[in-house]
Parts: C-alpha cells; sequence; structure tokens
C-alpha cells in the first residue's frame, strides 16, 4: 500500500530516552475494561504503603498499563504526598500528570522533587518537557541545558534551536568541542547523539564509534544503544543487532536498547526472537509505549490486525501523546479501507502533536483515497516543512502529483 514507507516498529532515539516522550520517535478496547475515565473514586482506592519505591512504581506501571491512568495517579499522589523526598515515584507522578495534559500538577511535582534533589538530571529533563509542551521555549531550554548529559536532553534541544532558528549555531559549538577535543568520549557522543537527532545518522556513526572505543568498559551500553539507534536510521539492521545485542548483554534491563533491538529483528522479520524481546521489555515497563506499539505491529505482520489494533488503543490509552500508536493505528484502518476511522485517528494524533509531518502526510493520502483533492494539497503542503527527510521529500513529490 502507498504509504508504508511512513510507518514502521517504533524504535527509540537518544530524543525519546526520557519517559514522558515530548518529540516523538519512529515507527478494539483496551486491555482492561476500566477505562481511565471510569476510575474509580480516591476514596475507595487502597493507598500505597511505605516500601521499596522500585516496588510501588512497578505496581503503579501495572495499573496504568491495565487502562486506570487516573486512578494509578490518585493512588500514587497518597505515596507521594507522604514521601516527597523520594525521587522516583514523585518524578513518576510527574509523568503521569503530564499524559493526563495536566501541566500544572507535572510542573509542580518535578519543581518539588528538584527542591530535594537540584541536580537531578532526569527531573530536569521533565521539567523541560513540560516548559515545551506550553511554548515556554527559553525555560525549555535553559532545563534540558541543565539535564545534560542526559542523551534525551540534548535531542530535546535540537528540536527547541530548530525552532528558535540557531540550531547551526548550537550544533557547531558541540562540533567544534567533539572536533577539537578527540580523546574525550563526552564531546565525541554529545555530537554524535546531536548527529542522529538532527537524522543525520551517517556523520553520527564516526563521533559515536570513536566515543565508543575510548569508554569500553561493562557500563559502556549508552554509545552502543546510539549507535543502534543511527544503525536503524540508516536501515543497517545487521548492523544495528549486533551492537545491541551487544549492549544487553551488559544491561540486560535496558528497555530502549530490547525495544531498538525488537524494530531490528522485526525489520529482518525474526518475528519470534522479536517476541521474546518485546515480553521482556513489556514485563519490565507494562506502561511502555514503544513496546506496546511494536507488539500491534508484530500482530499486523502475522495477519492479526484486530490485536494489533488493540495494542495500539492500548498504547493510546497509556500515553495519549503517543505519537506512533496513531500513526499504526490510523494505518490499519487505512488499509481496511475504512477511511474515516483512518481519518480520525490521524487528526487525534495531531491534536496531541502538532505540525507532525509524517501525520500531516498520511492524513494528505486518506484524502487522496477519498478523492479530497484540496485537503490533501494542504496536508501534503504542511508535510514539506517535516524535519524527517523522507516524508518532505515524498509529502513534496505528492504535492506535484495533484
Amino acid at each position: 500500500m502507498e504509504g508504508d514507507m511512513m510507518r514502521g516498529p517504533c524504535f527509540r532515539s537518544a530524543l525519546v530516552a526520557a519517559a514522558i516522550g515530548i518529540a516523538g520517535f519512529l515507527c478494539g478496547p483496551a486491555a482492561s475494561a476500566q477505562t481511565a475515565g471510569t476510575s474509580p473514586p480516591a476514596s475507595s482506592m487502597p493507598a500505597l504503603l511505605p516500601g521499596d519505591p522500585r516496588a510501588i512504581i512497578d505496581a503503579t506501571r501495572k495499573r496504568v498499563a491495565a487502562g486506570d491512568l487516573d486512578g494509578a495517579a490518585r493512588a500514587l499522589a497518597v505515596y507521594v504526598a507522604a514521601h516527597p523526598e523520594i525521587v522516583e515515584p514523585a518524578r513518576y507522578l510527574g509523568d503521569l500528570y503530564y499524559r493526563q495534559a495536566d501541566f500544572a500538577s507535572a510542573e509542580r511535582i518535578y519543581l518539588q522533587v528538584l527542591r530535594y534533589h537540584p541536580d537531578e538530571r532526569a527531573t530536569h529533563d521533565r521539567l523541560g518537557g513540560i516548559y515545551a509542551a506550553q511554548d515556554r521555549i527559553q525555560d525549555a531550554v535553559n532545563e534540558f541545558t541543565k539535564s545534560l548529559p542526559n542523551p534525551a536532553g540534548y535531542g530535546h534541544l535540537v528540536d527547541l534551536h530548530r525552532r528558535l532558528g540557531d540550531l547551526a549555531d548550537f550544533e557547531f559549538r558541540y562540533r567544534r568541542a567533539a572536533d577539537g577535543n578527540i580523546d574525550d568520549a563526552k564531546a565525541q557522543y554529545a555530537y554524535g547523539v546531536i548527529l542522529v537527532d538532527e537524522h543525520r545518522p551517517a556523520e553520527a556513526i564516526p563521533y559515536l564509534q570513536q566515543a565508543l572505543s575510548l569508554t569500553m568498559t561493562p557500563q559502556a551500553c549508552s554509545p552502543l544503544a546510539a549507535l543502534g539507534s543511527a544503525y536503524l536510521d540508516l536501515g543497517w539492521t545487521d548492523k544495528a543487532v549486533d551492537v545491541l545485542e551487544d549492549c544487553l548483554a551488559r544491561d540486560r534491563e535496558n528497555y530502549d536498547s530490547l525495544v531498538n533491538l525488537s524494530a531490528a529483528y522485526l525489520g529482518r522479520q525474526e518475528l519470534v526472537k522479536a517476541r521474546e524481546v518485546l515480553d521482556h521489555a513489556n514485563s519490565l515497563r507494562p506502561d511502555g509505549v514503544e513496546a506496546l506499539i511494536n507488539l500491534g505491529y508484530l500482530e499486523d505482520e502475522e495477519n492479526d490486525w484486530n490485536k494489533a489494533v488493540e495494542y495500539y488503543l492500548r498504547a493510546i490509552a497509556v500515553d495519549p501523546f503517543a505519537r506512533d500508536a496513531y500513526v499504526d493505528l490510523g494505518f490499519d484502518y487505512d488499509q481496511h479501507r475504512l477511511y474515516p476511522l483512518a481519518q480520525a485517528a490521524y487528526l487525534k494524533g495531531l491534536s496531541v502533536s502538532p505540525g507532525d509531518g509524517r501525520l500531516h502526510y498520511l492524513l494528505g493520502v486518506i484524502y487522496v483515497e477519498q478523492g479530497k483533492l484540496d485537503l490533501a494539497r494542504a496536508e501534503f503542503e504542511r508535510a514539506t516543512k517535516s524535519n524527517e527527510p523522507e516524508i518532505s521529500r515524498e509529502a513534496a513529490r505528492r504535492l506535484a502529483q495533484i
């Protein structure tokens, strides 16, 4: 089907390594009858008792994965109010508020974490995401800068400096640092990640390989993960598998690399291996939207589109900002000629990810298939401004054909 090139399994770049996914990534009823809109009242929910913070988060993730986002947030808020100094549960509560688009509450919780732990980089990254979502660009830049060398921060800064119009100056500072300090692993890694997030993977690879050569320790998973992203972006699936398997041999619970490896296996049509990796990723993070989306893609590959749709809807229930879930959901509806449903999926995706070139392109395809050429022309025009080069090129080609 035309448009298939615009769809694929999710893989996580450095840009989306943070839990709340400000910028997105490439790629029936919800699993539980209890949806976010029918959560029990807070008074009827058991409070989370003091204990291992990781166990608290795991229990909350399972509740979110079951479709009870609102109830999970309310229960976790009770725990966080009693234990405000513990980072991980509070930060995850902020993430849940973000998914509910309650930016004021998310900001309040993240600021609370930072009062106790001013140098908590992952929380600075989350707070930057809140400010970016509200178009508080300079505040967002400040927070993402404080999150460095958190790899997600580099990608978010690429996006913001593109919006500010000074991306070339931002990139130049990091290129000068990398080229002037070839033995500085952090400088090589930082510039390599920036290039990956600019969709320039071929240029990124030498810098990431140099960073890897300088950091060959048992814990050196980050440069391997970034290198895997670059290889996937180029379609070099075999190389991606090699480095991602190496990464996971060092860190078996690296969720990002599990997702990326599943995408590589899906690309090689190794569906049994893909399912094994995705089941492990899903067990580690039941509310991880990337694993849910790739499980849906896997079901599509095995010709069970109804089950695939269930996974995409679960991903949206878990995180309404999951752009790729709308992409794949709309694609399945389009493939089965359910054009109004496909159109609705893409429009909903654009409501949570305004200006997204991939969604504009796919919506244009739907309009062409329905004979709505004026609407299609407008969508392809918007898609030509995408920061994903292949989408921009294809949109321009389709625009010329109308």
